[in-house]
């Protein structure tokens, strides 16, 4: 087993969470599915360094722990810090400690094109589908890819 790639991808991550902590802001491609339908695979978002005071509840934050990102939904704050959770999981994330808080998403750019940052009630609708149905979840990563449909934020 070559552990090369793994070693890379995790240089590639501490290198972006080292960038947006001294530049601000970086851009990155998402590979999960714990953010549908509001952030899908392949999109872009950007992050914006903020603080986790200054976040505001329904925001969605990038934080980093042991060498991993997760892009996931702020719905409380707490003395051990920030809580999150995916939209389509049934659980919350253990609290991010504010050392772990990198920043804000501000954009998604999903195909080339802006994808509005809104937490519309069909947003809410289909993430509650998703986070009950594993089956749903592969539907709509199977509809992503046929020629023409687009999932417009």
């Amino acid at each position: 087993m070559n552990s090369a790639p793994a070693v890379e991808d995790a240089a590639k991550r501490e290198l972006a969470a080292e960038a947006i902590r001294q530049f601000g802001e970086v851009r990155l491609r998402v590979t999960g599915t714990s953010m549908l339908p509001a952030v899908w695979p392949g999109d872009v978002i950007t992050v914006r360094r903020q603080s986790g005071a200054e976040l505001p509840l329904g925001q969605i934050v990038l934080c980093y722990r042991n060498q991993a990102f997760s892009a996931h939904r702020l719905i409380g704050k707490c003395d051990d810090g920030l809580i999150t959770r995916g939209d389509s999981l049934g659980y919350n994330d253990p609290p991010f400690r504010e050392v772990e808080v990198l920043g804000a998403v501000i954009s998604i750019l999903r195909g080339g094109r802006s994808v509005r940052l809104s937490s519309a009630w069909w947003h809410r609708a289909v993430s509650s589908m998703v986070r009950r149905s594993e089956l749903c979840t592969r539907v709509l990563l199977r509809l992503k890819r046929l020629p023409g449909w687009s999932w417009a934020g």
